[in-house]
């Protein structure tokens, strides 16, 4: 492809564009309370599941996206999913019978699943180096944006009724022109073979993973498990601590992920500097946040460990995706980053549990000892990418064209 295309602001802007939606599926938690109302006739934990399922269906689908990807391509894949998503989306604004908006709510995480491994995969493919690296900063900054702007218009929605808050779904609209719009070349960054015309043709070649990838998946998976102990945990730590009330850590969540806005900004620049050390770096910044906060006497190092948490995360994530853009087999970003979710969704899924057990092992099952744990395993972790970093061989970057 042209790198005309390739460097277009508009072109970049529509492969960002679908990290805007990623998080829009939990957003509408919050109508929780008027739907329980509204569904009486359920139990209330069956209501809420209604707000968790399509977690369900999108992990199904990341696992069939790299095989329907490379038979559909990645274009009308994505248009396909965003469509589903929006379509599907808005159903409980005008039906309000439980099974409907259930197969609706189904079908959202369908839509949302057929993109999502897409969002990494797609930077992953058509970047290389620290512009890639830059892209994938951005696209961390994107989907902070998406998770806030998705709360806000819940927010704002939400006091005329929980079935009004399902508009915030109408969002599919911006990436849906976008892709449909600026990516129109975005297939051509598949391997390509020269036909007898002089056109150029996709290879449908199997993609394949490694140990290299497994081990990533296997870091960013426990990473989540136990930085989820954070998000978990903070709510009854300062309850617990008496220090202040579980309304004052939604407010200090929703500020560590704003706050997390400028170093996905700058993250090109931070990678630029650090390099190999981006991922230890990150990994020892979001540990020592949690440790201040489980340490804190006071609000004010509560929300210190906040600032220096938010952070992390933000340096963390592209970080560990741009590794694995370098040591995946060629042509497989869509099976790479289709991994890298199934790990994190499942250790997110699987974090309460694995810290109960954690801190079971250690005979302390507070908040604060809670806290405590993710902040040695955070340590860990870093000290042995620092270990892994300073040691090793710089491997040798592989190409990143996508199997579509």
């Amino acid at each position: 492809m042209s790198s005309s295309v390739q460097n277009s602001f508009l072109f970049k802007i529509s492969i960002l564009s679908i990290s805007l939606v990623l998080t829009v599926t939990t957003a509408v938690s919050t109508a929780l309370p008027a739907m329980i109302a509204t569904f009486k006739q359920y139990p209330s934990t069956q209501v809420e599941m209604l707000t968790t399922l399509p977690t369900i269906s999108l992990l199904l689908t990341v696992l069939a996206s790299s095989w329907i990807i490379k038979r559909l391509g990645a274009r009308r894949t994505t248009l396909i999913g965003l469509i589903i998503a929006l379509l599907a989306g808005l159903v409980p604004v005008f039906i309000n019978d439980y099974v409907i908006v259930f197969i609706s709510r189904l079908l959202l995480g369908v839509g949302v699943g057929l993109f999502n491994n897409l969002a990494y995969s797609l930077i992953m493919a058509v970047y290389e180096g620290e512009e890639r690296q830059t892209m994938l900063g951005f696209q961390s900054a994107v989907g902070t944006v998406g998770n806030a702007l998705a709360s806000f218009v819940v927010g704002l929605l939400i006091s005329s009724g929980w079935q009004v808050a399902f508009n915030v779904n109408w969002l599919f609209v911006i990436p849906l022109v976008l892709f449909g719009l600026f990516a129109t070349k975005i297939d051509q960054f598949t391997n390509p073979v020269v036909t007898e015309t002089g056109d150029t043709a996709p290879i449908k070649a199997k993609e394949t993973t490694n140990m290299a990838v497994v081990g990533y998946v296997l870091l960013i998976a426990t990473f989540f498990a136990f930085y989820f102990g954070l998000l978990l945990k903070l709510a009854g730590f300062l309850v617990e601590q008496h220090l202040e009330t579980a309304a004052v850590a939604a407010t200090q969540l929703s500020v560590m992920s704003l706050i997390g806005l400028l170093p996905s900004l700058l993250y090109g620049q931070i990678y630029k500097h650090l390099r190999r050390l981006t991922i230890p770096i990150g990994l020892i910044i979001t540990g020592l946040g949690i440790g201040i906060i489980a340490t804190a006497g006071t609000l004010t190092m509560t929300w210190i460990g906040i600032v220096i948490s938010g952070f992390g995360l933000p340096i963390v994530m592209p970080a560990i995706f741009g590794k694995v853009a370098e040591v995946q087999p060629e042509g497989s970003s869509n099976l790479s980053s289709a991994l890298m979710l199934v790990g994190i969704n499942v250790a997110v899924f699987l974090s309460p549990q694995v810290l109960a057990v954690t801190t079971q092992i250690i005979g302390q099952t507070s908040n604060k000892a809670t806290m405590l744990v993710s902040t040695v395993m955070l340590f860990v972790l870093g000290a042995i990418q620092l270990v892994m970093a300073t040691t090793k061989k710089q491997p040798i970057k592989n190409r990143s064209e996508m199997k579509s």
